[in-house]
């Protein structure tokens, strides 16, 4: 089982969010300062996908116990599809539960041990269980795509791991994220979940 040895940061990562919003209209968009989305683009934690150098840059906060980021990840094969000039970066956000935390400090081990190019495959199936996602479940989902479980939970409760799970959180602070999921597409915030119709609407707009 992983053990934070940063327990404030689970409770740090709770204080201040709220459950995903369900809606059938998107969310309304919130224009950021450039400045802002450059910091979550220099997060060491994130995972760029898609296009490496892409007409418009969307950047999703997830959590692996979040509902609408299911959705979101089970659509996000689709999306890529459907958008080859889009550049897809994810940014673990560990804010509803001490489990997520868990899960999310498993997930960055396996990224650091294994690399973006292999981590697509983990984000899917972490969000194909069914039921909480813990650390445990991580780590065995994990160790099914040649993760090492030794060497992950050791890494997992690194002070490095730690360092990208706070630094992530500060970003997201910065940019008003209250809910999972939330996403920046170009210059615009959108706080809560989206369907695949309602992305693709904001990425056209992102492209003016």
């Amino acid at each position: 089982m992983i053990l934070s040895r940063r327990v404030l940061l689970a409770g740090l990562a709770l204080s201040g969010t709220k459950a995903p919003v369900f809606a059938q209209s998107a969310p309304e968009p919130q224009m950021v300062p450039v400045e802002l989305i450059e910091n979550a683009l220099n997060l060491p934690s994130i995972v760029r996908l898609g296009h490496q150098h892409g007409d418009v840059i969307m950047v999703e906060y997830f959590d692996y116990n979040c509902p609408w980021c299911k959705r979101s990840a089970q659509a996000l094969p689709e999306l890529l599809k459907a958008e080859p000039e889009l550049s897809y970066v994810l940014v673990n956000f560990a804010v509803l539960s001490p489990q997520s935390v868990a899960a999310t400090r498993a997930a960055l081990a396996f990224l650091q041990l294994y690399g973006p190019e292999r981590y697509l495959p983990l984000h899917l199936a972490l969000f194909g269980l069914r039921g909480t996602v813990d650390g445990e479940r991580a780590l065995a989902e994990a160790e099914k795509l040649g993760g090492d479980r030794s060497r992950m939970t050791e890494i997992a409760n690194s002070d490095k791991t730690t360092g990208w799970m706070k630094d992530a959180f500060a970003t997201g602070n910065d940019l008003g994220v209250v809910a999972t999921p939330s996403f920046l597409i170009g210059t615009d915030a959108y706080v809560g979940g989206m369907s695949l119709a309602q992305k693709r609407e904001a990425i056209a707009r992102a492209r003016g």
